[in-house]
């Protein structure tokens, strides 16, 4: 479903589904007759996020059980922050307006980070990375190297400042090196590696994965191999190693 909403358009679009077809698909764990928020009717239009929401509920009330009497409070108002920044993450509330699949794609991947966060191997809902073809991307990467340094001086010299740092790959948030934030990044394979990466024959393998959020390009990756990548970000092409 490609259709930008934001606010209470979330509301118009799940209440125009028969009452039946929510009631079927959707058993979060509080009761969507009742639901009010954008966030929580888009939970209960959308049975995997349902099913996550009440996983979630699940092992949340499991952790809380499991801590000494001065611990719970400490996990409350952690699980209620966690709760109150779902929309704000995901761009539920916000202006412009997210498309749905979107705000979907971000809120399934919130949830399966909290409940990996909160009980470790615990059930998610899913089934394991929704992005299994990107699995050699996932995971800790040293900055070793500038392949293509930019041209102006001070920026050069804030891309240097970054060999040794550690770029984290994820389905759940990720951080650029430049700062950026992306509560649900999207991995998506490019025909071929641009120009900007230079010469590349000595890897005749090599794959482009291009990470956008919201639609918006962020970085292009190169795969050299299981242990090396190229990373574009903006102008700077940095060479990365694998983090053991």
């Amino acid at each position: 479903m490609r259709v930008l909403l934001a606010g209470l358009a979330l509301v118009a679009l799940v209440a125009s589904m028969p009452a039946s077809a929510q009631d079927e698909a959707a058993q979060p764990s509080f009761d969507c007759a009742r639901a009010t928020e954008p966030v929580e009717t888009l939970i209960c239009g959308d049975a995997n996020l349902a099913d996550l929401d009440r996983a979630l509920a699940d092992v949340y009330h499991a952790a809380l059980a499991s801590r000494a009497v001065e611990a719970q409070a400490a996990l409350q108002d952690e699980q209620r922050a966690w709760a109150a920044n779902r929309s704000v993450s995901c761009g539920v509330d916000g202006a412009p307006a997210i498309e749905v699949d979107e705000a979907i794609g971000c809120l399934t991947a919130l949830y399966r980070a909290r409940i990996a966060e909160l009980q470790p191997g615990a059930p998610n809902g899913g089934n394991g990375n929704a992005r299994s073809r990107y699995g050699w991307l996932m995971g800790d990467w040293s900055v070793a190297a500038i392949r293509r340094p930019p041209a102006d001086a001070a920026r050069a010299e804030a891309a240097t400042a970054r060999l040794g740092r550690t770029m984290r790959f994820a389905e759940a948030p990720i951080t650029t090196l430049s700062g950026a934030v992306c509560s649900y990044p999207r991995y998506n394979a490019e025909p071929a590696p641009g120009p900007e990466f230079g010469d590349l024959a000595d890897y005749p393998t090599a794959v482009m994965v291009r990470v956008s959020c919201v639609g918006i390009a962020l970085l292009d990756v190169v795969r050299l191999t299981d242990e090396k990548i190229l990373m574009g970000e903006g102008e700077v092409v940095f060479e990365l190693e694998r983090r053991r």
